[in-house]
């Protein structure tokens, strides 16, 4: 992705997301699924801008969970997750997980594997703008996660866009950034994050490894969970709470 691409990104959605100021008193709670584009969204003008990576008209589904006790004076923060396949398939129990750390969880369907990765990576870059034009969020609270080539994917978006997203968990699968510039770096370098794998997972040593790439580069907030007789799946709610606390500093 060239540089003017990324900076356009990082520009109109700060531009967005610190523009909105106002919030429907009456909202919708618990889980419900949310149609748009990236026209409808952003504008037509604005959306242009990520026309290389999206078909800016093509209508987007996303799946959302916002806690039953949601309330402006404790804005909760935001779990984007990113499937490996086109169909989310939420771990059992993590919805409970979610609700107790007062966070929305937000997932793209039809952001597979087998879906381009910058349509996937713009899917992600969206979530957090379409929640913010409805409900307060606590924007120092965005996270992503995701499994396998989720993982990956959701790697990538932390890596290149950490001034919106501040914390990251990869379960199963993550990738090293490449190609960035020294303020982005630093600001990678501020973020957090937790690597996930098990004993059984054959991405085991790949995400020890990137792991070791991180804390090489400098990151002191990153967290390694190796899970015995873990399989190539998603964790436990019991292990994602204990990574949500680490992204919370608690």
């Amino acid at each position: 992705m060239c540089h003017k691409i990324f900076f356009g990104i990082v520009h109109i959605l700060f531009f967005f997301m610190l523009t909105i100021n106002t919030y429907a008193e009456e909202v919708t709670r618990g889980s419900y699924v949310y149609t748009s584009s990236v026209t409808k969204v952003l504008g037509s003008q604005d959306a242009s801008a990520f026309s290389e990576m999206i078909d800016i008209n093509e209508e987007i589904s996303w799946e959302i969970h916002v806690p039953e006790n949601y309330n402006t004076n404790a804005p909760p923060g935001i779990l984007i997750y990113i499937s490996p396949q086109n169909k989310i398939n939420i771990p059992r129990g993590w919805l409970d997980t979610i609700e107790k750390n007062n966070l929305i969880w937000i997932a793209a369907v039809k952001s597979g594997n087998k879906i381009i990765v910058s349509e996937r990576i713009m899917k992600a870059l969206l979530a957090p703008v379409i929640l913010q034009s409805t409900y307060k969020i606590d924007t120092n609270r965005i996270y992503i996660t995701g499994f396998s080539g989720g993982g990956r994917v959701a790697s990538m978006v932390a890596t290149r866009y950490p001034h919106l997203i501040k914390g990251a968990i990869y379960n199963c699968g993550v990738n090293f950034w490449d190609n960035l510039d020294e303020e982005t770096t630093k600001q990678v370098l501020s973020n957090r994050f937790v690597f996930i794998t098990g004993t059984n997972d054959f991405n085991l040593n790949d995400t020890k490894s990137v792991y070791g790439k991180y804390k090489d580069a400098g990151a002191q907030n990153i967290d390694l969970m190796v899970i015995g007789r873990m399989r190539h799946e998603n964790p436990s709610k019991a292990k994602l709470d204990q990574a949500i606390k680490f992204l919370d500093d608690k």
